[in-house]
């Protein structure tokens, strides 16, 4: 084995704000963001162990250095005795570290961090979970980086070279808080080996792969979706306005998900959120009456610019309301000069014949029907939740019959199968 090393460091993470807490626990335990913030909220008005859930901020103020210290101490005594008593005792707390006390990046509160009080032992379990979560983050921030090695590996097996890339940890840091599990967490971690070691290769073996498409959004990575959401607009103007914004707010964000469940636009499926027919045909539809802006982030930051007009007195209120209604109107008399049959759409044509009168079959917005006069021949386009493909509603005005098939949703946003006839 030989190998060449270069040595990085890798700083803990920020204190934690609303957003990236609802998006560590629905990682970790799979919790729903309005779980998270419910629990994060009893922890604060209940209990009072945590500080205000409900911010944007990941920093403390600069004036907070004593207060930190004496919270390090309660954590101390608590059972994160020795490595909350380690930064104290190495005197890690610093004022002038802006990443931790920045009062230029806190708005209304600061980061959620644990209060003096002590957690009591009647805390449930997720509760304990979301306390904990908080309280090694906020201990870990004033530890020092983990040291690694990127490492670039050869090793020769019957004279033939093959390369391992990956880090080595030569200091644990931070990583201390988490234990050995946090260390060895994500791919491209190796175990130290001395240079020109001898290793037995166990086993060879090829295995043939192919790309994926990207995975489903998860409450985690949709919430981190939503926060940054300003940085897919193209127009600068637009995406300095939403630099601080994305789509809604750590408050509200929870409460925009769940609208959509409960509307039937996705449904959770284990961790992932899976989007419905019903939100298929919206977006459908919204390109159908050309106001597509709705379902793009670029809205978001076009009224985000001209709220920060206003406050420069460069553009005035009456003019921007003037404006949002403008768009309503236009887009409430669009829609309703459709019906379910004319909404414009990039529709197909089934191949097999109308079963009734032998005309053709044409796919609407809604529905599949005959197109020949007099013949009512027709069926809906989504039943159980599940919307038809070309190919499907082909063979079943073939056969009579198809399946059974997956991807139907009962009332509740249970999955099952079932056959039509």
């Amino acid at each position: 084995v030989s190998e060449q090393s270069k040595p990085t460091k890798q700083a803990a993470a920020a204190l934690f704000d609303l957003t990236t807490l609802q998006r560590e626990a629905n990682a970790k335990f799979g919790f729903s963001a309005r779980n998270t913030l419910g629990i994060a909220q009893a922890l604060y008005e209940r209990h009072k162990v945590l500080t205000y859930p409900r911010t944007d901020s990941r920093c403390l103020p600069e004036d907070y250095t004593d207060t930190v210290k004496q919270t390090l101490e309660s954590l101390g005594q608590a059972r994160y005795g020795k490595l909350a008593s380690d930064v104290l005792k190495n005197d890690w707390v610093h004022g002038g570290n802006k990443k931790v006390f920045n009062n230029a990046k806190i708005s209304d509160h600061f980061a959620i961090i644990p209060t003096l009080k002590p957690a009591p032992g009647t805390l449930k379990e997720q509760e304990q979970k979301i306390y904990d979560l908080v309280a090694k983050r906020f201990i870990a921030v004033f530890y020092p980086s983990a040291e690694f090695l990127v490492t670039t590996r050869i090793t020769r097996v019957e004279g033939e070279p093959f390369k391992t890339e990956g880090k080595v940890l030569v200091k644990p840091g931070w990583l201390t808080v988490y234990g050995r599990d946090k260390s060895l967490e994500g791919a491209g971690h190796l175990v130290a080996v001395a240079t020109g070691e001898s290793v037995q290769a166990a086993e060879v073996s090829v295995e043939a792969k192919a790309t994926r498409p990207p995975a489903r959004f998860t409450e985690a990575t949709l919430l981190g979706a939503m926060e940054h959401a300003g940085k897919r607009i193209d127009d600068e103007e637009l995406r300095e306005a939403m630099s601080d914004k994305g789509l809604g707010t750590p408050a509200t964000r929870a409460s925009i998900i769940e609208e959509l469940i409960r509307h039937k636009y996705m449904v959770r499926e284990l961790r992932e959120l899976i989007p419905t027919a019903q939100a298929s045909s919206l977006i459908t539809l919204l390109t159908a009456l050309k106001v597509d802006a709705l379902s793009k982030p670029e809205l978001t930051g076009e009224w985000e610019f001209k709220l920060k007009e206003i406050e420069r007195r460069n553009f005035d209120r009456e003019s921007f309301m003037n404006e949002i209604r403008s768009m309503t109107e236009k887009l409430v008399g669009t829609a309703k000069a459709f019906d379910g049959d004319t909404v414009p759409g990039d529709y197909g044509v089934l191949e097999t014949p109308c079963p009734k009168c032998g005309g053709v079959v044409r796919e609407t917005y809604k529905r599949f029907h005959c197109e020949a006069d007099g013949c009512e021949f027709s069926f809906w386009k989504t039943m159980g939740g599940r919307q038809f493909e070309l190919p499907e509603a082909d063979e079943l005005v073939a056969n009579r019959r198809i399946g059974p098939l997956d991807g139907f949703r009962s009332k509740m946003g249970r999955a099952f199968s079932a056959e039509l006839k």
